[in-house]
């Protein structure tokens, strides 16, 4: 029997927690803020909402870690990659896709009555196992595993965030925010699977995984990101400052950008769209990750004093890439001086 430190060892490693908690959830919760900021709603007032948002999105993001290392196992096992349901007993393999499928199944009943909603959570879903799963298998299947992954991991979980939002403040669903926000969310997530792709590209080969960038020359890949998906993403992002009406985003922007252009020139470090370097940051994506929601929270608080409280409640949840930016921005000052 697993003790249970052991159990909680291994759904952790199953699951591939560390990998997605902050990465994945937390743009997507920024957009719930930046609905609530649109309607000039406390973000507070919205807390059931945002609490079963988090909640229904840690299934599928559970499920697609789950299915994702089960259906590569041979691949990575061609690559010599490691692959963390490799050699795991099947009862608890079927256990760790079977938990998070049950959870899901809870939410889709819950919103049945709500067709946009449950369509959005469902799409997601249906995302994540045809970019997995046999006889479908989009990954291997060029640019189709590319759209996949960009829907299922971006596009329809960020849309299930908003429609949410707009459930918990009792306001119809305004359509160029809507809109807005789908665009950005489908272009980041097309930057960051090719990104991904590119990055992989060599084991993708050895082990004979037909991924979109390993069916074509890399410059493919990199100019579809930079040249596609990136402008329509900036603009996409720009149309949504506008109709947040605040400039504490914009102007945590600027200091991202700022402590960027000094990580590269200083450190050396290489600012990367799409294509893979040694040293990377990857652009935006810390802004995303973790001054885009504070921004949208300290402009909220500025309006609602109430939602100082969920400024601590998101910081307590999702530390990491703040610190690591706060602790850059000392070692820089320090250099400065």
């Amino acid at each position: 029997m697993l003790s249970r430190l052991a159990l909680r060892q291994l759904l952790t490693d199953s699951v591939r927690a560390g990998e997605w908690w902050e990465y994945k959830l937390v743009p997507i919760l920024a957009t719930f803020y930046a609905t609530a900021l649109t309607l000039d709603v406390p973000v507070a007032r919205l807390w059931p909402a945002a609490l079963v948002l988090l909640l229904s999105l840690v299934p599928g993001a559970a499920y697609v870690s789950v299915i994702n290392d089960i259906t590569d196992r041979e691949e990575d096992a061609a690559a010599g990659k490691p692959n963390r349901i490799a050699g795991r007993p099947f009862a608890v393999v079927a256990a760790l896709t079977a938990l998070p499928i049950v959870a899901g199944l809870v939410f889709a009943w819950l919103w049945r009555h709500d067709t946009l909603l449950l369509s959005f959570y469902l799409a997601a879903w249906t995302a994540f196992s045809l970019y997995s799963l046999p006889p479908f298998r989009f990954k291997t299947r060029g640019i189709l595993g590319v759209l996949a992954d960009a829907c299922g991991a971006h596009l329809f979980p960020t849309l299930v965030g908003v429609v949410l939002a707009y459930r918990g403040a009792g306001q119809p669903v305004r359509p160029l925010w809507i809109a807005s926000v789908g665009i950005w969310a489908f272009a980041y997530g097309l930057r960051g699977i090719l990104w991904h792709q590119l990055t992989d590209r060599a084991n993708d080969a050895t082990a004979a995984v037909r991924t979109f960038a390993e069916r074509h020359p890399p410059a493919v890949a990199e100019r579809v990101g930079t040249y596609v998906a990136f402008p329509v993403e900036l603009v996409a992002f720009t149309a949504m400052l506008w109709q947040m009406q605040s400039v504490v985003p914009a102007v945590l922007l600027a200091f991202y950008i700022q402590q960027s252009r000094l990580r590269v020139d200083r450190w050396e470090m290489n600012a990367v769209i799409v294509r893979p370097k040694p040293r990377f940051l990857i652009v935006l994506a810390e802004y995303y990750d973790a001054l885009f929601p504070i921004g949208i929270l300290v402009a909220s608080a500025a309006r609602h004093g109430i939602d100082v409280a969920v400024i601590a409640v998101h910081l307590l949840l999702f530390p990491r890439r703040l610190g690591q930016i706060l602790r850059d921005s000392n070692k820089l000052w320090k250099q400065r001086r």
